[in-house]
């Protein structure tokens, strides 16, 4: 059984423009069986900027963070694998393209 990946794309409100850019060329790029979210102006779950998400399969990780890093900018980009255990997901299993932000760990839940 293959991992999902996810890809979160955060943006401050200064960035809105390039984050819609952005948003627009992946949208032409991005290999067809990748889902990408709308982009969401606030903060979510334990995440500390606005964003939006890509998720992906595990077989294209090494395309989609390639086209990631060419096309993403001044944005920073976290992509990590889903997993029963969001705490690790989101911390040992992740990995930046960008600075890496702080996260709210403490609404992320450990599994079983």
């Amino acid at each position: 059984m293959s991992v999902i990946y996810h890809a979160h794309v955060y943006f401050l409100p200064e960035q809105i423009s390039a984050a819609e850019t952005l948003h627009s060329i992946l949208s032409k790029i991005l290999p067809a069986n990748c889902w990408m979210g709308e982009l969401i102006h606030r903060e979510v779950g334990p995440h500390t900027r606005p964003m939006f998400e890509i998720n992906f399969d595990e077989s294209l990780l090494s395309e989609v963070r390639t086209l990631l890093e060419a096309q993403r900018g001044e944005l920073s980009i976290l992509i990590h694998p889903e997993l029963s255990d969001d705490v690790e997901a989101h911390t040992n299993g992740a990995s930046w393209l960008g600075e890496e932000l702080a996260l709210k760990i403490h609404t992320l839940s450990r599994g079983e």
